[in-house]
């Protein structure tokens, strides 16, 4: 009878679960829906405020004509649309957007049960320990990515890493104007460079203490908070990808069957396919950006057994990046740490609980409010 009410008691714990993770999913659903409507509404309105100001203008009006304040409020010198985007990218709580990237991770376990796959699916998947997951917007792959490879820059406590990337940043710029092209990458590339700096002030304002690591993990969550911080790092890793692309013409133009067949350039290619917000990745994005930044990344999926490596880099270990495919989605997940290992997110599944020992643990135990 102990054990039939064991096994009964674990039933509804997992039914708890899923059920959990499904009104997540609609939550999330119906922020997207309401966010969406806001933000059409929104550049509606601010076109035909321009398009207003801009015949006022043809007709040489001397007179300066001011908007409406219940339509285009103007608070200490901002523009209207300035006004409404901070709103609704940097609004606090999650009335109208939802994390970006969660704060919580939950158990490898889950995502068989979440996409009701079944028992003997995705086995290759036991090799993970835990998934966390971000917001599906277009941008999952780019935001999956980053985040989960500077989530282990934090963890080092030397800045070897940082120092790479601002090199590798030197590199794309002057790749860029050897291409000659007019874009955003130099108001871009200053973002990604500011993060970077970013990730190094934190590392060295904070001790090595678990408890100052689980602070780092917290800063790095909220700065993927919102689009008002993240937009242009995307903006720039969309370019190193083009640029990346159009740089190495001879590995790139043969795996692309538009530019194979002669239907468009390489560049015509990457304006429409790479360049443009909230397109999706595919396998060619994917390769072109780990080789640009030179971290190794491995991309699971339901469909097939383990995967392979799309870019392995040879000599001293870096961070790796390991993401789940769901058909239409980027997730992050975690490989299952070795008992010799020792990084934060490896010791969490080895320090005694009530020891707040890690970055990750830290994620896992934010403020109830702050939680998906």
């Amino acid at each position: 009878m102990k054990a039939r009410a064991a096994v009964d008691k674990e039933l509804v714990l997992d039914q708890t679960v899923i059920e959990r993770l499904i009104q997540e999913q609609s939550a999330d659903e119906e922020a997207n829906r309401r966010w969406e409507q806001q933000f059409n509404s929104l550049r509606a309105q601010e076109a035909m405020y321009k398009k207003e100001q801009e015949k006022l203008s043809q007709a040489h009006v001397g007179v300066k004509v001011r908007p409406k304040q219940d339509k285009l409020p103007q608070v200490k010198g901002k523009s209207f649309w300035s006004l409404f985007k901070n709103k609704i990218f940097c609004r606090k709580g999650r009335e109208i957007y939802p994390e970006h990237v969660k704060h919580q991770t939950h158990p490898i376990t889950e995502v068989r049960r979440y996409h009701k796959l079944a028992s003997d699916k995705a086995n290759h998947l036991d090799a993970y320990s835990e998934f966390r997951r971000v917001i599906g917007d277009g941008e999952c792959f780019y935001r999956s990515f980053i985040f989960s490879y500077l989530e282990q820059v934090i963890d080092r406590l030397d800045t070897d890493e940082e120092h790479r990337l601002l090199d590798v940043l030197e590199t794309a710029s002057a790749r860029h104007a050897d291409l000659g092209w007019n874009s955003e990458f130099p108001r871009s590339s200053r973002a990604f460079k500011e993060l970077i700096e970013k990730v190094m002030k934190w590392k060295s304002t904070q001790s090595t203490s678990s408890h100052c690591k689980g602070n780092l993990l917290k800063n790095l969550l909220k700065f993927f908070s919102t689009y008002e911080k993240t937009k242009d790092i995307f903006v720039f890793l969309r370019l190193l990808v083009a640029i990346e692309i159009c740089s190495h013409r001879v590995v790139y133009e043969p795996i692309i069957p538009e530019v194979v067949r002669g239907n468009c350039s390489l560049e015509v290619w990457c304006l429409e396919h790479v360049i443009p917000a909230r397109v999706d990745a595919d396998h060619v994005m994917m390769v072109a950006l780990a080789s640009a930044l030179e971290v190794p990344l491995r991309v699971e999926s339901f469909q097939r057994g383990y995967a392979p490596d799309i870019y392995t880099r040879p000599g001293v270990p870096r961070p790796s990046v390991t993401l789940l495919y769901t058909g239409h989605h980027y997730d992050i997940i975690y490989p299952r740490a070795p008992s010799a290992e020792s990084s934060s997110h490896q010791a969490s599944q080895r320090e005694d609980p009530t020891d707040q020992s890690s970055s990750h643990q830290a994620s896992q135990r934010e403020d109830p409010a702050d939680q998906s």
